[in-house]
């Protein structure tokens, strides 16, 4: 029976790299959008092209109503949900000198919160199939290293770290919760045979495939829970 994930943040970048790996493993995808509700629309019609379940959704996750109305979408357009990746995120440098109350209040409730509510969600979901999922997180491989500049972020990355961990404990045989960490995945311009990111210690920026297959494996890995798999190149071991 085939399985449906909702991936937040799915339409550009990372989230679709994720989609498209999911759809291309079996899984019923719910695509969910915020601004790039067209690129969305793009990739769903791909995904059907190719034989794949696709759906999409739109919503504002830092909206106080707007998981939960994310959510209801995506139950809608399935029919059921067995998993969920939270991607959707927001990066901003921001330092603790000029940071308002407001840029910790904005972060964390679209890094941390919305993940939160909709793993709840998720789980209530599930008690009413008695069915078993999974959540996996994104986090930041910058989590274990403490870095100037970005304050709020952090803090919200932090909080979801905390959450993966606490959750996994928590949720036992109902849910399991994971965590991916990604490192540089995306590529600024630079000049050509630079490296902006620094030395990886296995050689290679890693890629957002990498980091998709992550993701895969631990939606479908059964015995794995409370894990945060980095895919830095080994950048967290510096």
């Amino acid at each position: 029976m085939r399985r449906n994930v909702l991936v937040t943040g799915a339409a550009v970048r990372l989230g679709r790299e994720i989609a498209v790996c999911l759809a291309r493993s079996g899984w019923g995808v719910v695509i969910h959008a915020n601004r790039s509700a067209a690129a969305a629309g793009e990739l769903r019609r791909a995904l059907l092209e190719e034989g794949r379940a696709a759906w999409t959704v739109v919503g504002d996750l830092a909206k106080p109503d707007g998981p939960d109305a994310v959510f209801r979408q995506a139950l809608d357009a399935a029919g059921q949900l067995d998993a969920l990746v939270n991607n959707a995120a927001v990066f901003e440098r921001q330092p603790l000198r000029s940071a308002a109350p407001d840029d910790f209040e904005r972060l964390w409730r679209i890094n941390a919160l919305a993940p939160i509510r909709l793993t709840a969600l998720l789980v209530r979901h599930l008690d009413e199939r008695g069915a078993v999922g999974a959540v996996v997180n994104m986090l930041d491989r910058r989590i274990d290293h403490a870095e100037a500049g970005a304050m709020p972020y952090l803090l919200s990355k932090k909080s979801l770290e905390a959450f993966t961990l606490s959750a996994a404990l928590e949720l036992g045989g109902r849910a399991r919760v994971n965590a991916v960490a990604p490192g540089a995945v995306l590529r600024p311009s630079v000049p050509a045979g630079s490296e902006p990111a620094g030395f990886f210690p296995t050689g290679a920026r890693p890629s957002c495939a990498q980091v998709a297959e992550a993701a895969r494996y631990l939606l479908e890995a059964e015995s794995v829970t409370g894990q945060i798999l980095y895919v830095d190149g080994g950048q967290h071991l510096l």
